[in-house]
């Protein structure tokens, strides 16, 4: 039986007369745009955590920004912020492929997303586009804009220490991604500097001593100097109060007055501070205290000391008749001097009082 093989090699035809009628599937992307972000600076706001707020009612002033929220200026504070404090940022994302393609809005602290942003019903807000810093547009567009309030909250363990001051240094900024695949994102060119939680630390240089002194006269001690030593320009106001006896556990024969010790009411100080200083005193700016708080210098120039409670607000504003002389910048220092009625009997030595000062962040 014979096999027949017979091999056809295709023809093809090259006159551009024959039509080819398969499928031809074409995939076409979507063209996919990086959101772009611009900032108010105009509205970034501050607001004080429970213990900053008396300083910031007393120094400062409290208003409503143009998007509802409260804040504060207090002119003479510096760029350091601590653990519940906040910072308010103001932006507004734009999309070209609409709204919605907006994935997320986050801060940024040090190039770490630290929280998201909340979006700001536009709906009765006019929003003014000539207060934001890098816009390339001067409309907001709802169709491909929104606009966020990005609130830093600053957290306890955020910030260094003593033996590391830089870890307190951050830059905050605002990043924006969309949904697109793969995700594209934009930072704000706009950032901010703050310093966060920097070490506070007062201290009081010199021994306090009276010398050997005879009941019923009055002395003066040597002078002391009272330092801000804490980091980063913080500025904080300065208070004082004395304990309510200086007593000598070794001496139990002693006897001052009606007690084994000195009472507090004894004791009186002078402060000054450049061209500052306490005796200048007419009450006329008590300060923050009870009300009814008597921290006024005597003719003498000299401040009774009030009885130290734990409590800053039984405390004296060391000096309180101006409403910034109690100030005490990081760095600089106030010199105090005291003075000792000596109660009449008075017998025995008397070692183990203490002053007490308080310094509160402005």
């Amino acid at each position: 039986m014979a096999l027949l093989v017979m091999s056809v090699m295709p023809a093809v035809l090259a006159d551009g007369d024959d039509d080819f009628s398969g499928d031809v599937v074409v995939f076409v992307g979507e063209d996919n745009d990086a959101p772009t972000i611009c900032t108010d600076t105009t509205q970034r706001s501050w607001n004080p955590n429970d213990q900053t707020y008396y300083t910031a009612e007393l120094y400062g002033d409290s208003r409503l920004n143009d998007y509802g929220d409260k804040f504060y200026n207090v002119a003479i504070r510096g760029d350091y912020v601590f653990t519940g404090e906040t910072v308010t940022y103001y932006v507004i994302v734009q999309d070209e492929n609409g709204e919605d393609d907006i994935d997320s809005v986050i801060l940024q602290k040090n190039n770490l997303g630290v929280g998201s942003c909340s979006e700001i019903d536009t709906t009765e807000l006019q929003v003014e586009v000539s207060n934001f810093d890098d816009c390339d547009f001067t409309i907001f567009d709802d169709a491909t804009m929104n606009l966020y309030r990005c609130r830093l909250i600053v957290q306890d363990g955020w910030g260094g220490d003593e033996q590391t001051p830089s870890n307190n240094e951050a830059i905050i900024n605002i990043k924006a991604t969309d949904k697109g695949s793969p995700a594209l994102s934009a930072t704000t060119l706009w950032s901010d500097s703050l310093t966060i939680n920097p070490p506070l630390n007062i201290d009081l240089s010199g021994q306090i001593n009276f010398g050997s002194v005879e009941p019923g006269e009055t002395v003066t001690s040597n002078t002391a100097y009272l330092s801000n030593v804490g980091s980063d320009g913080v500025v904080m106001d300065m208070y004082i109060a004395s304990s309510d006896y200086f007593t000598d556990p070794n001496n139990p024969l002693a006897i001052c007055g009606l007690g084994n010790g000195i009472p507090y009411t004894a004791f009186s100080y002078r402060a000054t501070k450049g061209s500052l200083d306490s005796g200048s005193n007419n009450n006329g700016f008590p300060g923050l205290g009870a009300i009814g708080k008597i921290c006024r210098a005597n003719t003498d120039e000299f401040t009774p000391l009030p009885s130290h409670s734990g409590e800053i607000e039984d405390m004296c504003r060391i000096i309180n008749h101006l409403e910034d002389a109690s100030l005490l910048p990081q760095g600089q220092s106030m010199s105090l001097t005291f003075q000792l009625d000596v109660p009449t009997p008075c017998e025995g030595s008397f070692t183990k009082g203490k002053f007490h000062f308080a310094g509160r962040v402005v």
